[in-house]
């Protein structure tokens, strides 16, 4: 939600600020079944999201989705090693 990125012409990422809330997890949800319907046994990773989702999506999904959380599995499991 960079709004000097939003607005600058060049900028080649979508300019719309981001999801948020429902919508936001909606969206995941939509992207999590449609790949696994594609995909019966796919691992989904997911990398690089914000700390105030990550843990509240690796807890909806990790008992009934092969998933990952390298923010959170990856550096625990590095620290570990």
């Amino acid at each position: 939600d960079n709004e000097t990125l939003l607005n600058d012409k060049y900028y080649l990422g979508v300019q719309e600020p981001r999801l948020q809330g429902a919508k936001y997890y909606h969206l995941v949800d939509e992207f999590v079944s449609a790949v696994r319907h594609r995909w019966p046994n796919v691992l989904i990773q997911f990398e690089d999201f914000s700390s105030d989702k990550a843990q509240k999506l690796l807890n909806k999904y990790r008992d009934d989705v092969l998933c990952f959380n390298d923010d959170i599995q990856g550096t625990g499991a590095t620290t570990l090693a």
